[in-house]
Protein backbone atom coordinates (compact mmCIF):
# COMPACT_ATOMS: atom_id res chain seq x y z
CA UNK A 1 0.00 0.00 0.00
CA UNK A 2 1.30 3.56 -0.75
CA UNK A 3 2.01 6.00 1.57
CA UNK A 4 -0.76 8.57 0.68
CA UNK A 5 -3.32 5.56 0.58
CA UNK A 6 -2.14 4.50 3.58
CA UNK A 7 -2.46 8.20 5.28
CA UNK A 8 -6.13 8.53 3.21
CA UNK A 9 -7.27 5.80 5.20
CA UNK A 10 -5.99 6.86 8.43
CA UNK A 11 -8.05 10.38 7.76
CA UNK A 12 -10.95 8.22 7.21
CA UNK A 13 -10.71 6.53 10.18
CA UNK A 14 -9.90 9.23 12.38
CA UNK A 15 -12.97 10.92 11.18
CA UNK A 16 -14.96 8.45 11.66
CA UNK A 17 -13.83 8.47 15.17
CA UNK A 18 -14.35 12.04 15.79
CA UNK A 19 -18.04 11.62 13.94
CA UNK A 20 -18.71 8.58 16.61
CA UNK A 21 -17.63 10.43 19.40
CA UNK A 22 -19.59 13.36 18.76
CA UNK A 23 -22.80 11.35 18.29
CA UNK A 24 -22.34 9.57 21.59
CA UNK A 25 -21.72 13.09 23.26
CA UNK A 26 -24.62 14.80 21.87
CA UNK A 27 -26.56 11.26 22.41
CA UNK A 28 -25.66 12.05 26.45
CA UNK A 29 -26.22 14.93 26.40
CA UNK A 30 -29.79 15.03 24.58
CA UNK A 31 -30.43 12.14 27.60
CA UNK A 32 -29.18 13.87 30.65
CA UNK A 33 -30.56 17.67 29.96
CA UNK A 34 -34.30 15.08 29.25
CA UNK A 35 -33.42 13.76 32.52
CA UNK A 36 -32.69 17.05 34.40
CA UNK A 37 -36.10 18.69 32.73
CA UNK A 38 -38.06 15.57 33.93
CA UNK A 39 -36.90 16.20 37.54
CA UNK A 40 -36.81 20.00 37.88
CA UNK A 41 -40.34 20.25 35.80
CA UNK A 42 -42.90 19.89 39.08
CA UNK A 43 -46.04 21.00 37.58
CA UNK A 44 -49.16 18.95 37.42
CA UNK A 45 -50.10 17.62 33.69
CA UNK A 46 -53.00 16.04 33.01
CA UNK A 47 -53.36 14.58 29.60
CA UNK A 48 -55.72 13.20 28.05
CA UNK A 49 -55.02 11.06 24.83
CA UNK A 50 -56.69 10.22 21.70
CA UNK A 51 -57.68 6.33 21.73
CA UNK A 52 -59.85 7.14 18.98
CA UNK A 53 -63.82 6.76 20.85
CA UNK A 54 -62.50 5.89 24.54
CA UNK A 55 -60.80 7.57 27.20
CA UNK A 56 -57.10 7.41 28.10
CA UNK A 57 -55.83 9.72 30.79
CA UNK A 58 -52.30 10.18 31.84
CA UNK A 59 -51.44 12.27 34.91
CA UNK A 60 -48.04 12.96 36.23
CA UNK A 61 -48.24 14.75 39.40
CA UNK A 62 -45.30 16.73 41.09
CA UNK A 63 -44.08 14.36 43.15
CA UNK A 64 -43.63 12.44 39.97
CA UNK A 65 -46.60 9.95 40.71
CA UNK A 66 -47.97 8.32 37.49
CA UNK A 67 -51.44 7.99 37.20
CA UNK A 68 -53.65 6.20 33.93
CA UNK A 69 -57.18 6.47 34.27
CA UNK A 70 -58.78 3.80 31.81
CA UNK A 71 -56.98 3.27 28.18
CA UNK A 72 -59.86 2.35 25.47
CA UNK A 73 -57.31 1.43 22.46
CA UNK A 74 -54.15 1.30 21.55
CA UNK A 75 -54.33 4.00 18.81
CA UNK A 76 -53.03 6.19 21.71
CA UNK A 77 -50.13 4.28 23.06
CA UNK A 78 -47.43 5.82 21.10
CA UNK A 79 -48.63 9.14 22.66
CA UNK A 80 -48.22 7.47 25.59
CA UNK A 81 -44.93 6.38 25.74
CA UNK A 82 -43.65 9.86 24.54
CA UNK A 83 -45.44 11.04 27.73
CA UNK A 84 -44.07 8.22 30.12
CA UNK A 85 -40.30 8.58 30.58
CA UNK A 86 -37.80 5.61 29.38
CA UNK A 87 -35.96 5.63 32.48
CA UNK A 88 -39.26 5.15 34.58
CA UNK A 89 -41.61 2.76 33.50
CA UNK A 90 -43.28 2.43 36.38
CA UNK A 91 -47.29 3.20 36.86
CA UNK A 92 -48.31 4.04 40.61
CA UNK A 93 -52.04 3.31 39.86
CA UNK A 94 -54.20 2.56 37.12
CA UNK A 95 -57.76 3.22 37.93
CA UNK A 96 -60.58 1.18 35.79
CA UNK A 97 -63.75 3.06 36.17
CA UNK A 98 -65.85 0.30 34.46
CA UNK A 99 -65.25 -2.39 31.89
CA UNK A 100 -66.48 -1.36 28.84
CA UNK A 101 -64.36 -2.11 26.18
CA UNK A 102 -63.81 1.63 25.05
CA UNK A 103 -62.41 2.03 28.73
CA UNK A 104 -60.07 -0.92 29.01
CA UNK A 105 -59.03 -2.47 25.94
CA UNK A 106 -55.46 -0.40 25.65
CA UNK A 107 -54.89 -1.19 29.52
CA UNK A 108 -53.77 -5.14 28.53
CA UNK A 109 -50.79 -3.68 26.62
CA UNK A 110 -50.06 -1.34 29.29
CA UNK A 111 -49.96 -4.07 31.90
CA UNK A 112 -47.38 -6.12 29.44
CA UNK A 113 -45.52 -3.06 29.24
CA UNK A 114 -44.98 -1.22 32.34
CA UNK A 115 -44.67 -2.13 36.13
CA UNK A 116 -48.08 -1.15 37.83
CA UNK A 117 -47.87 -0.98 41.18
CA UNK A 118 -52.06 -0.86 41.97
CA UNK A 119 -54.95 -1.04 40.32
CA UNK A 120 -58.34 0.51 41.26
CA UNK A 121 -61.54 -1.15 39.86
CA UNK A 122 -64.95 -1.59 41.44
CA UNK A 123 -64.88 -5.22 40.59
CA UNK A 124 -68.39 -5.20 38.67
CA UNK A 125 -69.18 -8.19 36.92
CA UNK A 126 -68.66 -7.91 32.83
CA UNK A 127 -68.57 -10.68 30.53
CA UNK A 128 -66.51 -9.25 27.63
CA UNK A 129 -63.49 -10.71 26.41
CA UNK A 130 -61.75 -7.73 26.32
CA UNK A 131 -62.67 -7.53 30.80
CA UNK A 132 -61.97 -11.19 31.44
CA UNK A 133 -58.64 -11.02 29.13
CA UNK A 134 -57.36 -7.88 31.18
CA UNK A 135 -58.93 -9.60 34.53
CA UNK A 136 -56.36 -12.56 33.64
CA UNK A 137 -53.34 -10.53 32.68
CA UNK A 138 -53.74 -8.50 36.12
CA UNK A 139 -53.83 -12.04 38.28
CA UNK A 140 -50.49 -13.48 36.00
CA UNK A 141 -48.81 -10.22 37.40
CA UNK A 142 -49.88 -10.59 40.57
CA UNK A 143 -50.73 -6.69 40.67
CA UNK A 144 -52.63 -5.41 43.98
CA UNK A 145 -56.29 -4.42 43.60
CA UNK A 146 -57.98 -2.18 45.08
CA UNK A 147 -62.19 -1.87 46.14
CA UNK A 148 -62.98 1.93 46.26
CA UNK A 149 -64.00 2.99 49.96
CA UNK A 150 -66.75 5.79 50.80
CA UNK A 151 -64.69 8.57 51.61
CA UNK A 152 -61.24 7.46 49.82
CA UNK A 153 -58.54 9.47 49.64
CA UNK A 154 -55.47 8.60 48.04
CA UNK A 155 -52.11 10.54 48.57
CA UNK A 156 -50.11 11.76 45.84
CA UNK A 157 -47.85 13.78 47.53
CA UNK A 158 -47.66 17.12 49.40
CA UNK A 159 -50.92 19.03 48.77
CA UNK A 160 -52.13 16.46 45.75
CA UNK A 161 -54.97 13.74 46.64
CA UNK A 162 -57.01 12.16 44.54
CA UNK A 163 -60.98 11.54 46.15
CA UNK A 164 -63.04 9.03 44.97
CA UNK A 165 -66.62 10.42 45.04
CA UNK A 166 -68.49 7.68 43.46
CA UNK A 167 -69.74 4.62 43.78
CA UNK A 168 -70.22 4.70 47.82
CA UNK A 169 -70.43 1.09 48.21
CA UNK A 170 -68.85 -2.00 47.14
CA UNK A 171 -69.76 -3.45 43.91
CA UNK A 172 -67.58 -6.45 43.59
CA UNK A 173 -68.94 -9.21 42.18
CA UNK A 174 -72.39 -7.65 41.67
CA UNK A 175 -74.41 -7.20 38.00
CA UNK A 176 -76.11 -4.53 36.57
CA UNK A 177 -77.98 -3.73 33.54
CA UNK A 178 -76.10 -0.46 32.91
CA UNK A 179 -72.28 -0.58 33.32
CA UNK A 180 -72.17 3.04 32.54
CA UNK A 181 -73.20 4.45 36.52
CA UNK A 182 -70.77 2.62 37.96
CA UNK A 183 -68.41 4.22 36.87
CA UNK A 184 -66.05 5.19 39.15
CA UNK A 185 -65.97 9.47 39.70
CA UNK A 186 -62.08 10.99 41.07
CA UNK A 187 -61.71 14.26 41.75
CA UNK A 188 -58.01 15.58 41.52
CA UNK A 189 -57.12 17.86 44.09
CA UNK A 190 -53.67 18.96 43.56
CA UNK A 191 -51.37 22.09 42.39
CA UNK A 192 -54.21 24.10 43.71
CA UNK A 193 -56.46 23.05 40.95
CA UNK A 194 -59.28 20.23 40.57
CA UNK A 195 -59.98 18.08 38.09
CA UNK A 196 -63.29 16.15 37.93
CA UNK A 197 -63.08 12.50 36.21
CA UNK A 198 -66.77 11.44 35.73
CA UNK A 199 -65.86 7.94 33.43
CA UNK A 200 -69.43 7.58 31.87
CA UNK A 201 -71.92 8.08 34.77
CA UNK A 202 -75.69 9.20 33.07
CA UNK A 203 -78.10 11.94 34.66
CA UNK A 204 -78.93 9.36 37.39
CA UNK A 205 -75.28 9.48 38.89
CA UNK A 206 -74.94 13.12 38.36
CA UNK A 207 -78.26 13.66 40.28
CA UNK A 208 -77.08 11.72 43.26
CA UNK A 209 -73.51 13.42 43.53
CA UNK A 210 -75.58 16.58 43.62
CA UNK A 211 -77.95 15.25 46.46
CA UNK A 212 -75.20 14.25 48.43
CA UNK A 213 -74.56 18.09 48.11
CA UNK A 214 -70.69 17.51 47.26
CA UNK A 215 -68.07 20.34 46.43
CA UNK A 216 -68.04 19.10 42.69
CA UNK A 217 -66.57 22.61 41.65
CA UNK A 218 -63.16 21.99 39.25
CA UNK A 219 -61.06 23.82 36.95
CA UNK A 220 -61.40 21.11 35.03
CA UNK A 221 -64.25 18.88 33.92
CA UNK A 222 -63.54 15.41 31.77
CA UNK A 223 -66.70 15.68 30.49
CA UNK A 224 -69.10 11.79 31.46
CA UNK A 225 -70.06 9.08 28.69
CA UNK A 226 -67.80 11.20 25.57
CA UNK A 227 -70.59 14.32 25.63
CA UNK A 228 -73.37 11.74 25.33
CA UNK A 229 -76.81 13.85 26.02
CA UNK A 230 -77.23 11.14 28.69
CA UNK A 231 -75.08 13.00 30.56
CA UNK A 232 -74.06 16.61 31.47
CA UNK A 233 -77.45 18.40 32.53
CA UNK A 234 -77.19 22.17 32.56
CA UNK A 235 -77.54 21.78 36.79
CA UNK A 236 -74.67 19.61 37.46
CA UNK A 237 -72.52 21.44 34.49
CA UNK A 238 -73.19 24.75 36.56
CA UNK A 239 -72.49 23.22 39.99
CA UNK A 240 -69.22 21.88 38.30
CA UNK A 241 -68.95 25.61 36.57
CA UNK A 242 -65.37 24.27 34.70
CA UNK A 243 -63.18 26.64 33.11
CA UNK A 244 -62.02 23.70 30.68
CA UNK A 245 -64.28 20.72 29.54
CA UNK A 246 -62.34 17.79 27.51
CA UNK A 247 -64.68 15.98 25.82
CA UNK A 248 -63.08 12.39 24.57
CA UNK A 249 -64.64 10.84 21.34
CA UNK A 250 -63.52 9.32 18.27
CA UNK A 251 -63.60 11.40 14.57
CA UNK A 252 -67.15 10.34 12.64
CA UNK A 253 -68.57 7.75 15.18
CA UNK A 254 -71.32 5.85 14.98
CA UNK A 255 -72.74 7.38 18.13
CA UNK A 256 -72.82 10.87 17.07
CA UNK A 257 -70.53 12.01 20.12
CA UNK A 258 -71.06 14.72 21.46
CA UNK A 259 -74.35 15.79 21.09
CA UNK A 260 -74.91 19.01 20.04
CA UNK A 261 -77.07 19.72 23.59
CA UNK A 262 -73.98 19.28 25.26
CA UNK A 263 -71.94 21.33 23.67
CA UNK A 264 -74.87 23.82 23.58
CA UNK A 265 -74.68 23.81 27.69
CA UNK A 266 -70.64 23.91 27.91
CA UNK A 267 -71.21 27.14 26.15
CA UNK A 268 -74.20 28.83 28.07
CA UNK A 269 -71.26 28.34 31.58
CA UNK A 270 -68.79 29.73 29.29
CA UNK A 271 -66.74 26.89 29.25
CA UNK A 272 -63.71 26.38 26.98
CA UNK A 273 -64.64 23.27 25.24
CA UNK A 274 -61.47 20.68 23.70
CA UNK A 275 -62.15 17.39 22.12
CA UNK A 276 -59.43 14.63 21.16
CA UNK A 277 -61.42 14.02 17.80
CA UNK A 278 -60.59 17.74 16.95
CA UNK A 279 -57.59 18.28 19.27
CA UNK A 280 -55.97 15.15 19.57
CA UNK A 281 -53.95 14.37 22.44
CA UNK A 282 -54.50 17.19 25.01
CA UNK A 283 -52.21 17.87 28.00
CA UNK A 284 -53.54 20.58 30.59
CA UNK A 285 -50.83 21.73 32.84
CA UNK A 286 -51.14 23.71 36.18
CA UNK A 287 -48.34 25.32 37.65
CA UNK A 288 -50.00 26.12 41.60
CA UNK A 289 -50.88 29.36 39.72
CA UNK A 290 -52.43 29.45 36.03
CA UNK A 291 -54.06 26.26 34.11
CA UNK A 292 -52.93 26.19 30.28
CA UNK A 293 -53.54 23.94 27.50
CA UNK A 294 -50.02 22.60 26.51
CA UNK A 295 -49.14 24.42 23.23
CA UNK A 296 -47.73 22.96 20.63
CA UNK A 297 -49.97 20.14 19.98
CA UNK A 298 -52.55 19.16 17.42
Amino acid sequence: MSKNKHMKNHKQKTVKRIVLALGISLGLIYVFYNYYSYQKNDNLEVSFIDVGQGDGIFIKTPDKHQIIIDFGSVQGMNDLNKLIPWWNKKIDLIIITHPHDDHIIGLIQIIKNYKIKNILYTGIVGDSPAYLELLEEIEKKKIPILIPQKNQSIKLGNNCDLNILFPWESLLNKETDNLNNSSIISQLNCQNSKFLFMGDAEIKVENKLLEKGLDLKSDVLKVGHHGSITSSQQEFLEKVSPKIAIIMVGKNNKFNHPSSRVLKRLERIKTKTFRTDLDGTITIISDGKNIYRKANQK
